[in-house]
């Protein structure tokens, strides 16, 4: 054990001895800062707050310090659930060191305790990003001696690790007992609705106003003996350090708790050869096909192929799904768009346009990314033959950036809906905004075009593979900026018709004469930049493919 775990550490530091290393680290590290700096600014707005802080006063009396500590602890259930649920599978039967750990004289249960060794870094991390500075800000402002500052790591771990411990240990008892196709489509559903719902709290944590952030912390405290007892645990030694006193009974339930976790994972872990040669006996394809005859053109023949990779995908097909309810959660709570609903000056269609046009922004941003990958980044296995082949990039380049179009107007479908059955849109509304989004369809195709074939983030290594520096932050920041940078002249159009309403008012003939060349002008403005965009891309796809 003692060999892999330096073996891991080794991995950790050669990171920044190499290039594509210290690109990962970087994206990664640059992530990671951006999700502190949300908790510190979000624990300093709390701390200024003298009304929040007496409504705490009057929950809670005395306690009002271990109530923050539990509502900043709250993110370590929450990473471990959407690891542990989402990244279950992988981390566990398709880990690419796994043949190698199998054929090694070590014992069987090292392997799934490797597993968890690196999960719980992984959690560790998002938790501390996501929790630390928040925890931080509140034991400084106390203020609290060091050793409190200290206890801080131990809360983090020990309100993550044990929940991750037992859900990776269920995963593996149900693969050894009942594996099958139903199991993997459960567990492939379960995964995803993880990954939705911990990009939506992500989402609305963001979003919220101070008021909304404000009674979450109050709900905590009301609730705070409904708290997961390592959540709970790691409060109360917190808030006790804080004040210069000791919870020994604290310590002794997260120190227990964590080693019961991991005795209990190692006992599970047994079974983690069996459940493995059972996973690999449930590969069968889930969709057939009758041998039709593919098309002869080679951008027909890329694009068929990636609705052939989705199809046999069934995570993806569940997260299609299960994003159409991120869609509706999200229009439930009006998020980015409770100011625009509140606009009184302007002909309702018109405001229900505006509307649906935010959400659309909004779902297509949170899909993006993934549909990037398509490009080049998800794409390894075919590099190979990409580079091979006679093919012209151009050609390859715009087979898969049709299948995207396609792909990206699955959330324009949500919104319209979205629009119709729970905003009350009128045809007119809809009309308007399917055709306006069509155009920023294009336009987010030529911003994916270009970022997505960037060299630098996505050039192969010497493996021939796709170089893993591409899936960092780096890349998803890249491309958030610059599709809103593109979507900016339709924010300044609002803010403009928004200010020309409170001078003069706007009738249903202005909005008449004025919606053609809106219309008219987001389809010029989409296909101009999708044009200048795919010019970029195949130039840089041509790049990628050339000899090393």
């Amino acid at each position: 054990m003692n060999g892999l775990v330096v073996a891991e550490l080794r991995t950790l530091g050669n990171l920044v001895r190499t290039k594509p290393g210290r690109r990962l680290a970087t994206g990664t590290g640059i992530g990671f800062v951006m999700l502190g700096m949300m908790s510190l600014w979000f624990a300093q707005a709390l701390l200024e707050s003298p009304q929040l802080l007496a409504t705490l006063q009057r929950h809670t009396g005395d306690d009002s310090l271990r109530s923050l500590l539990g509502y900043g602890l709250l993110a370590c259930p929450l990473v471990a659930t959407w690891l542990g649920l989402a990244l279950a599978q992988r981390q566990l039967f398709d880990t690419p060191e796994l043949q190698l750990w199998r054929q090694s004289p070590m014992p069987a249960f090292l392997v799934p305790l490797q597993v968890l060794l690196r999960a719980a870094f992984v959690s560790t991390c998002w938790a501390g990003a996501l929790a630390g500075p928040f925890v931080v800000t509140l034991l400084a402002h106390s203020p609290a001696p060091a050793i409190a500052f200290a206890l801080v790591p131990l809360a983090i771990v020990a309100g993550t690790l044990p929940l991750l411990a037992v859900l990776l240990a269920v995963h593996i008892v149900l693969v050894r007992f009942c594996a099958g196709r139903t199991l993997r489509m459960v567990l492939l559903l379960l995964g995803a609705i993880a990954s939705v719902g911990f990009s939506a709290w992500l989402l609305q944590t963001m979003f919220a106003t101070g008021t909304e952030r404000a009674e979450q912390v109050v709900a905590v405290a009301n609730v705070r003996s409904e708290l997961p007892w390592t959540v709970a645990a790691g409060a109360s030694l917190l808030a006790a350090a804080a004040r210069g006193t000791f919870d020994a009974s604290a310590l002794v339930t997260l120190l227990s708790t964590l080693v019961a976790a991991v005795a209990m994972f190692a006992a599970v872990g047994l079974l983690h050869a069996t459940a493995y040669e059972r996973h690999l006996a449930t590969e069968p394809p889930l969709w057939r096909s009758r041998g039709r005859r593919w098309p002869h053109r080679l951008a027909d023949v890329v694009r068929n192929k990636e609705f052939a990779q989705l199809l046999q995908q069934p995570g993806a097909l569940l997260g299609f799904l299960l994003f159409a309810v991120l869609v509706f959660a999200l229009a439930k709570g009006e998020v980015l768009v409770a100011g625009m609903l509140s606009q009184s000056r302007l002909p309702q269609h018109v405001v229900h346009t505006a509307v649906l046009l935010a959400q659309w922004f909004l779902a297509v941003l949170l899909v993006l990314y993934a549909h990037m990958g398509r490009l080049a980044l998800w794409d390894g296995a075919q590099w190979s033959l990409y580079m091979a082949s006679p093919a012209s990039p151009l050609a390859i380049l715009r087979g898969k950036l049709q299948a995207v179009f396609v792909f990206l107007l699955w959330p324009l479908v949500l919104v319209l809906t979205v629009g119709a059955l729970h905003f009350g849109a009128e045809r007119a509304a809809l009309a308007t905004t399917a055709a306006i989004a069509l155009g920023g369809t294009l336009a987010a195709i030529g911003v994916l075009a270009v970022i997505g074939t960037l060299p630098i983030l996505m050039r192969p290594d010497e493996g021939g593979q796709i170089l893993q520096g591409g899936k960092s932050f780096l890349g998803a920041m890249l491309l958030v900026l610059g599709f809103e940078l593109v979507m900016s002249p339709a924010m300044f159009g609002w803010l403009w018709l928004s200010e020309h309403a409170h001078r003069h008012p706007v009738t249903a003939r202005d909005v008449a004469a004025w919606t053609p060349w809106i219309v008219g002008t987001a389809g010029v403005y989409g296909m101009a930049l999708a044009t200048v965009g795919i010019a970029i891309g195949a130039r840089n796809f041509r790049r990628m493919l050339q000899p090393r």
